[in-house]
């Protein structure tokens, strides 16, 4: 890690050091591409880290995509130096990611049994449905299904309501 907190802090804009500094409680950060959001949450990780205000083993960092907790978690390593710094402690990972997590960890307990299966895509469920209902589907019209149940799933149609459409 850099020689301190203020060294932390001092490679940082007036904006990225105010979100450095706020050291509790949440903050929203909003900003464009390529200003520095990451770069911001990052050291304001290390320097609560360093200040005795967070433990990093009690740190998880959320972020919307799978590029950015990478990111994420390369600044933190970066800041941490050869030793770490603890900032190797910190997990960094997407909403889902970190729900899965919750969700395969809690489900035991709560609910029994194991957790449900993840599908990385449910084109091969919608493939494996038709095949039980013997019927012949290509691949086109998997996908266009596919895209008809997400279109459902964002305008909240109900099933009894839908128009239906023959193609």
């Amino acid at each position: 890690m850099p020689e301190g907190p203020e060294a932390v802090l001092a490679a940082l804009d007036a904006e990225q050091r105010e979100v450095a500094l706020a050291t509790r409680g949440p903050v929203c950060v909003v900003a464009g591409a390529g200003t520095g959001k990451t770069r911001a949450i990052a050291h304001r990780i290390a320097y609560g880290v360093q200040t005795g205000v967070v433990s990093p083993g009690h740190v998880l960092a959320v972020t919307f995509t799978t590029r950015a907790a990478g990111e994420l978690r390369a600044r933190l390593r970066q800041l941490g130096g050869a030793g770490g710094g603890g900032l190797d402690q910190v997990v960094a990972r997407t909403f889902h990611a970190a729900a899965l997590r919750q969700l395969t960890h809690f489900w035991p307990a709560t609910v029994g049994g194991r957790p449900p299966a993840v599908l990385d895509s449910k084109i091969s469920l919608l493939a494996e449905t038709a095949r039980g209902m013997r019927v012949r589907a290509s691949a086109p019209e998997l996908r266009d299904l596919a895209a008809e149940i997400e279109w459902s799933k964002v305008t909240q149609a109900l099933a009894d309501r839908a128009p239906v459409r023959r193609v």
